[in-house]
């Protein structure tokens, strides 16, 4: 009976040593796995940090960029309202001068019915003169 109280002992203990084993033989690779994750995870934050130092650099040259851009449509913004504002005071000065027209036209169709009413002999007799009355001058002049 003691012998197999103590059969029984040994191989319960047998037991606990080959789970114990088992559980150490886990444990162990479990921090093999563990001390090789850990050096993956090294590799990969280098990877992280060269690609957070490239997006860092990206988003400076970005800004930059993006500060250009906004200074450019300023420029442009204030360029667009000083050509409408002349193109009000070309507006205004084009109906002054149609107005103008408007007045003058009378004048110049009186001055080409005129025009066509002199002849060339009428030319040609004006170029003969050798000193032209007061008033031919006169109006030579302001031709």
């Amino acid at each position: 009976m003691y012998k197999k109280l103590y059969r029984a002992k040994w191989d319960g203990i047998d037991i606990n040593q080959t789970t114990i084993k088992n559980g150490l033989d886990k444990l162990l690779e479990a921090t093999e796995g563990v001390n090789h994750m850990k050096v993956k995870l090294q590799q990969e934050d280098l990877k992280l940090q060269k690609s957070s130092e490239e997006t860092n650099a990206l988003i400076e040259v970005l800004s930059r960029e993006n500060e250009a851009a906004e200074r450019k449509t300023i420029e442009v913004d204030a360029t667009k309202n000083s050509c409408i504002a002349k193109k009000a005071q070309i507006e205004i000065e084009k109906e002054e001068a149609d107005k103008d027209l408007k007045k003058a036209m009378p004048f110049v169709e009186a001055a080409e019915k005129a025009l066509s009413g002199i002849k060339d002999n009428d030319i040609a007799e004006l170029k003969v003169m050798k000193k032209p009355h007061d008033i031919c001058r006169l109006i030579l002049d302001t031709v």
